[in-house]
């Protein structure tokens, strides 16, 4: 896949983690269908995992320098604003620092996963 098409990719999940991180919940997502324990940490690891994986497939085709490092900081840096967004009056969502952690371990396994399995 070209950069073109990667940038694309980048730049629609990112939009996606957006849209899912900021959409107000209210109480219908308070029980969830399969009901299984910290199934939300799982799908905050899942979503900046996919996150860190296309952008540092994006970032290796640019000449960018610190590859590795750029896509891990600016994941996390992400996830952690995502989170204080969510407090905020106008979201009207919990802040969580639960969520950060399993933001920053998915962002860092989808780096971690590019580098031993490149594609």
């Amino acid at each position: 896949m070209g950069k073109k098409k990667w940038t694309i990719l980048f730049y629609l999940w990112l939009g996606i983690v957006c849209y899912l991180s900021l959409i107000p919940t209210g109480d219908r997502v308070q029980k969830s269908i399969l009901d299984l324990p910290h199934l939300d940490k799982i799908v905050h690891a899942g979503m900046y995992f996919v996150l860190s994986f296309i952008a540092i497939h994006y970032l290796h085709k640019t000449k960018i320098k610190h590859k590795y490092l750029m896509a891990s900081l600016f994941c996390i840096g992400w996830g952690i604003l995502m989170e204080f967004l969510q407090s905020s009056k106008i979201i009207n969502r919990d802040f969580d620092i639960a969520d950060i952690i399993a933001n920053i371990i998915g962002s860092i396994l989808g780096i971690v996963f590019f580098k031993f399995y490149k594609f």
